[in-house]
């Protein structure tokens, strides 16, 4: 290439792509971007790879909504009445020793 700009800087001898991590795409070179319209064209395989995500995603989101379904829900104890209840059952000494 015959760019000057990772020498010089683009704006007040600051950036450019090279200088900021980027590759040079030759967009200061004679004919651009006709000559080098490879890169704004459709990469090969690009159709099969949407059409597969496509599917990977309909089926993912089918997957989430079986689960919101069946294990989004509230635990049973849980309820808008003003005592404080838990999951927990308290087992006392009498009632472990006559189901032993």
């Amino acid at each position: 290439m015959n760019c000057n700009v990772p020498k010089r800087g683009w704006m007040a001898g600051i950036g450019g792509c090279p200088n900021v991590g980027g590759i040079c795409i030759g967009c200061t070179m004679p004919g651009f971007p006709d000559k080098f319209m490879p890169f704004m064209d459709e990469p090969p395989g690009a159709k099969l790879s949407s059409g597969a995500v496509g599917l990977y995603g309909r089926a993912i989101r089918a997957l989430r909504g079986v689960t919101n379904h069946t294990l989004n829900k509230e635990p049973k104890w849980r309820h808008n009445r003003p005592e404080l209840t838990t999951g927990y059952q308290e087992v006392r000494m009498q009632e472990r020793k006559h189901s032993s």
